[in-house]
């Protein structure tokens, strides 16, 4: 007589709106990505610059800026979306400033 393990199953009485744990990191994070590799993307092929490493990781910089500001209470700031929004913010400065400027 064995029994059945529900740590290995889904919970057949979870909602569909039930979010797994660090979801919202995994967002901003995914846009931080598309973000980093579209400013490369365009800076090298697309504008024909070369930049330096350092640079076009900027968008990877409020990612961060959000995991470390988890423990202040930021209000309605702390959402995912304001951080993508951030993000993709600092990507298009970063493409203006080194397409155009610079």
């Amino acid at each position: 007589m064995s029994e059945r393990s529900t740590d290995a199953e889904p919970d057949p009485n979870a909602s569909p709106d039930t979010e797994l744990p660090g979801t919202d990191d995994l967002r901003v994070a995914a846009v931080a990505a598309a973000c980093t590799v579209g400013l490369t993307l365009l800076l090298q092929y697309g504008l024909d610059r070369e930049v330096s490493l350092v640079w076009r990781l900027l968008p990877l910089g409020p990612y961060f800026l959000s995991l470390f500001t988890k423990r202040l209470s930021l209000g309605g700031l702390d959402t995912p979306q304001n951080w993508s929004l951030l993000t993709v913010a600092v990507t298009f400065a970063a493409l203006l400033y080194f397409g155009f400027v610079v």
